[in-house]
């Protein structure tokens, strides 16, 4: 194997990685209540990373990509629409919780920015919600921020 020279994208990975395993490790120390969600994000986490850093390591660093104008504005452009969305979903969980949030912003994430049919946003939002409620309300019988709108007209 050729020795790699660090790249910012292999060394992204690596800090996830070891984030994502000093969450587990930290967590094996929780009661099992308590350690169940570190654990449950962190163990996926680490093997995506881990995965991830096997890709990395077998593909070598990148080659230079030469970047013209039009990329620039469209990447932009694109980092833009990013932090848009980002915050459309902070303030959706944040007024309507994530039961209710959730479903919503993902849906209209699919519709509006993914340009997709109607029909696969509702399949978008209604699979988010059965995850949310299915998984964490029923299942795991966890209880979700309800949000502060939510809270404020139903108490």
């Amino acid at each position: 194997m050729s020795i790699m020279i660090l790249n910012a994208r292999f060394l992204t990975t690596l800090v996830m990685f070891a984030l994502f395993v000093a969450a587990c490790v930290l967590a094996l120390g929780l009661p099992t209540k308590a350690a169940f969600m570190p654990l449950l994000v962190g163990v996926p986490g680490a093997l995506l990373c881990g995965a991830q850093l096997i890709l990395d390591l077998r593909r070598g660093p990148d080659a230079p990509v030469e970047a013209d104008e039009d990329d620039a504005d469209t990447s932009a452009q694109s980092e833009a629409q990013a932090f848009g969305w980002l915050a459309l979903f902070a303030v959706a969980l944040g007024g309507f919780g994530f039961v209710a949030g959730g479903p919503i912003i993902v849906g209209a994430f699919v519709r509006f920015s993914s340009k997709d049919t109607w029909k696969n946003a509702a399949i978008a939002a209604g699979g988010t919600f059965v995850v949310l409620w299915g998984i964490f309300i029923w299942l795991l019988e966890l209880s979700l921020f309800k949000g502060l709108i939510v809270e404020a007209l139903f108490g």
